[in-house]
């Protein structure tokens, strides 16, 4: 199966194969699990976490006079947002308000008493929340939030039971028999194994959106490989890490070094250290080499930065807007 991302079940079976312990031992594999985990946090947390992978959007609504907002639970950080003056249609305004991170200036913000607006102009992040100012006047406007994603320990093995029986090229809605899919297995993934008989999958992985009922679930993006029609298709459905499939490898890689480093045979952990970061996590080197450095390379960049207004001046004063939310606000006194 031409997996595209590592599951849970695939990442301990290579850790146990490099360190040739049986799956069934289950002191090791506890063991296993924990380097594992361990592995794929850190390697989500290098250069700060500033890993274009772990960045995406989630969809939110103002509230009538609502200042503060829950930050997704998704999400560790908050990047930057957008604001819509209505559902997200394409005549609708779309405005982007000022991420302030300083809270002296968002006290005089806040002095200001800008009201109520549904052009917002500046945006303060705290803690797990964001607050808004104009403060929204309507709701059900669309806010689009971009921030960087937690990472997730990987706990559950994957589920094979039953077949695909249908999914059209281009479609979203997968259909099987003898399954029990359930509501929990949403964001996980699923590759329908690749075959050169008719009613075989394109062995590609596909994020599931949501789950129906036991035999039908509905895909994040439409799939790409031929009409399966009456099939009997087998498929797999994993937990997934969010490292991309060409660096995940470092997981396994690092995970391995440490199980060896723990029984005390490090000639056997340099090695994989070596493969994993060229050794510079565990000092045998001052720069990265590796899988990590290959990472680095191409997922390192982004075009992350704080929004810069169009009038520079001292960040403890109110600065002109390029558009004027006071005119369309209430709550001058």
């Amino acid at each position: 199966m031409a997996n595209i991302k590592r599951s849970y079940t695939t990442f301990r079976n290579s850790v146990a194969a490099e360190v040739a312990v049986a799956t069934s031992n289950t002191a090791a594999m506890a063991i296993i699990d924990t380097n594992i985990n361990n592995s794929i946090n850190t390697i989500c947390n290098l250069q700060g976490g500033k890993l274009r992978f772990l960045e995406a959007t989630k969809d939110m609504e103002t509230v009538a006079n609502q200042e503060t907002y829950q930050i997704p639970n998704g999400f560790r950080k908050l990047i930057d947002m957008y604001i819509y003056s209505g559902t997200g249609t394409s005549s609708d305004t779309i405005y982007m308000p000022e991420m302030v991170f300083d809270p002296t200036k968002w006290k005089l913000i806040k002095a200001y008493r800008l009201g109520t607006s549904d052009v917002p102009y500046f945006t303060y992040v705290e803690n797990q929340t964001f607050k808004i100012q104009p403060i929204p006047s309507t709701t059900g406007n669309l806010i689009v939030l971009r921030g960087r994603l937690q990472v997730r320990n990987l706990s559950i093995a994957d589920y094979t039971t039953g077949s695909v029986v249908s999914i059209a090229n281009d479609g979203v809605t997968v259909v099987g028999t003898g399954t029990t899919w359930t509501a929990d297995m949403a964001g996980r993934f699923i590759n329908i194994t690749q075959t050169t008989a008719a009613n075989g999958g394109d062995g590609f992985d596909y994020e599931i959106e949501s789950v129906t009922n036991a035999t039908t679930l509905v895909l994040k993006k439409p799939y790409e490989g031929a009409s399966i029609s009456a099939g009997t298709a087998a498929y797999t459905i994993g937990q997934c890490s969010v490292i991309p499939q060409a660096y995940d490898i470092a997981a396994v890689y690092r995970a391995t070094a440490l199980y060896w480093q723990k029984e005390g045979d490090l000639n056997r952990a340099k090695t994989y250290w070596m493969m994993y970061d060229g050794g510079n996590e565990a000092g045998y080197s001052n720069e990265y080499g590796g899988i990590i450095s290959q990472m680095l390379a191409n997922e390192g960049e982004t075009e992350e930065g704080s929004y810069v207004p169009p009038f520079a001046g001292d960040s403890n004063m109110i600065q002109a807007p390029y558009y004027f939310p006071w005119s369309q606000a209430s709550g001058f006194n």
